[in-house]
């Protein structure tokens, strides 16, 4: 990462616990039982201590053993009924994103994160924001070691930043980003991954991908606040609607780097 892309991030005014902060109050006694609960009851109450233990920490652990690490993961994948899931699951993507973990693939974590983020509005979105934006600059727990992975840390800010005025800067970081992880020939390939963002990564899940596919989409494309048509450009490439060049790509975004 270059000085300017530090500065950008750090602009956003990145902090750890931004996210803990807020998330953590609004989750009761009941809401940690359904997540300690999520192993079909097993190891309930191991789960449930080391719950209470993240919930009162000042700090995100840089580790996360199986209690609790099994139920936050199983939450991840729960379909939210509403505001109260959702919360539950923005709380568990939080730590995977976070931590070393069993999963070891954080950006199947990092997509719900996205998700719940947007739709519980403000302030998830803002605080979400100040913590991925500490991420993308720190690359903790299973980024740092993950070239075609960080990228989507990037995706993530600028989804969650498309309709504020850095939304151009982040985009022609993450264009720089993918460019560079598809020029790296020590990278494998995979067969019609439909999108550029998953041509060089061997891993990820396909409920993974459609929901990537599907957050580009809402927030770059069918997005009436973005009236930045670069940003629409970009959404539609990442979307593999479009077969734009990486130097076409570029180019839209060379004046605001």
């Amino acid at each position: 990462m270059t000085g300017s892309e530090r500065d950008l991030f750090a602009s956003l005014a990145p902090d750890e616990r931004a996210l803990l902060g807020w998330v953590a109050p609004q989750l009761d006694a009941a809401a940690l039982d359904e997540i300690a609960a999520a192993d079909y009851g097993a190891g309930v109450q191991e789960h449930r201590r080391e719950l209470a233990e993240l919930v009162h920490s000042p700090w995100l652990p840089d580790q996360l053993a199986w209690h609790p690490g099994e139920v936050l993961a199983l939450t991840r994948w729960a379909r939210p009924a509403g505001r109260r899931d959702h919360l539950k699951r923005l709380f568990a993507c939080m730590f995977l994103v976070r931590a070393v973990n069993a999963g070891g693939d954080p950006v199947d974590s990092l997509a719900p994160l996205v998700d719940s983020a947007l739709k519980l509005g403000e302030p998830a979105r803002a605080v979400a924001v100040r913590f991925l934006a500490w991420c993308r600059l720190n690359l903790p727990g299973d980024w740092r070691d993950d070239l075609p992975s960080q990228m989507f840390l990037t995706l993530a800010v600028l989804l969650l930043s498309a309709e504020t005025a850095v939304a151009p800067a982040l985009a022609a970081v993450m264009v720089e980003e993918l460019d560079e992880v598809l020029a790296d020939a020590e990278l494998p390939w995979r067969r019609r991954p439909g999108s550029p963002l998953f041509t060089r990564r061997t891993g990820g899940l396909g409920t993974t991908r459609r929901l990537w596919s599907a957050l580009v989409t809402h927030c770059l494309v069918d997005n009436p606040s973005v009236v930045d048509p670069r940003l629409t450009a970009l959404g539609r490439a990442l979307g593999g609607d479009t077969a734009t060049s990486m130097d076409e790509l570029r180019a839209l975004f060379t004046a605001t780097r």
